[in-house]
């Protein structure tokens, strides 16, 4: 599919025999018979979907769908996220905080940032870590975003 959501196509060459034997099924020669060739290849598709003997490839790219699928149920769209001001931390994302030796973490699931079954702002995550005493969040608050490979404290991130 292109971004305008025109399909594209591809032109199959198929036999003129199951052609015409697929024409003479539907009963009108006017009539298109594409819905019907994709219907049976995409019954196909699934039927075979778990099959062996499929290339490498496959697997590969249809694992990597299940794991897109499986991130979008668990914290939704990648492209959205929760905006701290001139920090955007996309679904997905990992918070942490260390207090009196032990780590807390949260992450951002659809929007909002969620820790132990509530949603808070980064301070108010702060302070309810810190047992409500006043913390600074930016210089508390370590986060990993989803494209990160390491851990950063939030206001390094903000700095740019």
């Amino acid at each position: 599919m292109t971004t305008d959501s025109t399909p594209e196509f591809v032109c199959v060459p198929i036999s003129v025999h199951l052609y015409n034997e697929l024409v003479i099924r539907v009963g009108d020669p006017r009539k298109d018979v594409t819905g019907y060739i994709e219907h049976a290849l995409e019954a196909y598709l699934m039927r075979t979907a778990a099959d062996e003997g499929w290339s490498e490839q496959y697997y590969e790219w249809r694992d990597s769908i299940e794991d897109r699928e499986a991130f979008f149920n668990q914290y939704g769209d990648p492209a959205n996220g929760y905006h701290w001001g001139p920090l955007f931390l996309s679904n997905g994302t990992k918070i942490s905080m260390n207090y009196k030796g032990r780590q807390y973490n949260a992450d951002v699931r659809r929007q909002e940032i969620h820790y132990e079954g509530k949603t808070y702002s980064p301070s108010q995550l702060a302070r309810v870590i810190a047992n409500n005493t006043t913390r600074n969040a930016w210089r508390e608050l370590m986060i990993k975003r989803p494209s990160d490979q390491q851990w950063q404290r939030a206001d390094a991130l903000r700095r740019g």
